[in-house]
């Protein structure tokens, strides 16, 4: 059984992961900016915050956090919502479908599967290492796509 946390280690617990996100991002290809404040919006328990509460926050200089948060929006990462009579902008995760993260990551895969046949087709040994590892990765691509057409049969044939 789990032991029950007090508010102030939740919060450090929380602060913790938004860390790890922002790591997690960095090292696969975004920023370490970008994957903070998407934790920032998706594992505290406050699920809204303000452009000056993100700031404050995650203690990054404004320009920063603007020119992040306009890319997350661009990439339909994040979006904001207003409040009648009330100026600001309140920033939140969007909630993207199942079958919307799939759609992305098989473009994704497509895209590795197109660089590397290319690559493969360039490559005047065939047999040299390189060219063996670059086979190789393509047949792990393509087990990958019918592996993510079989989770969409069983597992998203109830969503919109």
């Amino acid at each position: 059984m789990q032991e029950q946390l007090s508010d102030v280690e939740r919060i450090q617990k929380q602060r913790e992961l938004v860390e790890a996100m922002g790591r997690l991002t960095n090292r696969g290809g975004g920023t370490t900016l970008a994957g903070r404040i998407i934790g920032l919006l998706s594992f505290f328990d406050k699920e809204e915050f303000t452009f000056e509460e993100i700031v404050e926050e995650l203690k990054i200089s404004k320009s920063s956090v603007s020119t992040t948060i306009n890319h997350l929006i661009e990439t339909d990462k994040i979006e904001y919502i207003t409040y009648p009579g009330d100026r600001k902008r309140y920033f939140r995760i969007k909630i993207n479908s199942r079958r919307k993260f799939l759609q992305d990551m098989r473009r994704h895969v497509e895209k590795l599967q197109k660089i590397n046949r290319l690559a493969l087709e360039l490559k005047q040994d065939k047999e040299s290492r390189t060219a063996k590892s670059i086979s190789a990765m393509l047949k792990s691509l393509a087990f990958f796509m019918d592996q993510m057409d079989n989770y969409e049969k069983k597992f998203l044939a109830d969503e919109v």
